[in-house]
């Protein structure tokens, strides 16, 4: 119940996170667009160039949007691969702990000392039970085990493209620092042409 409860939480924070960066992706969208429409009548002039800057700075917006969303599902994703493959895990150590009970039961059995006819009949019934609960048993751990490399491959495969997101994120901000960078110092060209004009 606390698990579910806990589960239902994370969820209901990704979930708002998640529409907080698309409103803020959706705004860059639209003033995207707006500048779009006033570029269309301005072509030459300061007054296009600093739009075209306008543009460039809600284009990368949109840009930086996009990526952290992509980047929180896929963080969701890979946890959610890692909690199967954990499960997997515990679920084969259960498998094999009762492989080895087994094992050590008809170990017991098959050691005990027949001096009976009827308690050996017994024996082998029970021997020939065990023995197909052992075989049950080890289907299922090997079913267990190729349960547990597929989530882990899952999650490795996740991790990777998450890494290679993550880093193309940082370039993207790399990218926006010298943006703003060539900006200023094309605002301060600007400023000293003005000044020396008037």
């Amino acid at each position: 119940m606390s698990l579910t409860r806990s589960s239902t939480t994370v969820s209901t924070a990704l979930y708002t996170i998640a529409a907080a960066v698309a409103a803020m992706t959706a705004s860059s969208v639209i003033q995207l667009l707006g500048v779009s429409k006033t570029l269309k009548g301005a072509q030459f002039g300061d007054r296009a160039l600093a739009l075209t800057v306008e543009e460039l700075r809600a284009l990368l917006s949109v840009v930086l949007g996009v990526a952290n969303l992509a980047l929180l599902f896929l963080n969701r994703a890979l946890a959610y691969e890692q909690q199967a493959a954990q499960k997997a895990e515990l679920n084969l150590s259960v498998l094999q702990k009762q492989a080895k009970g087994m094992q050590s039961e008809y170990l017991r059995a098959t050691s005990k000392d027949d001096s009976s006819s009827g308690s050996q009949r017994g024996d082998k019934s029970e021997v020939s039970k065990l023995i197909s609960d052992k075989a049950r048993v080890q289907e299922a751990l090997e079913a267990a085990q190729a349960e547990a490399n597929s989530a882990a491959s899952n999650a490795a495969a996740l991790k990777a493209q998450s890494q290679g997101l993550e880093r193309e994120y940082d370039r993207l901000l790399a990218e926006n620092d010298n943006l703003k960078r060539r900006l200023a110092r094309f605002d301060a060209g600007f400023s000293a042409t003005d000044k020396k004009s008037a």
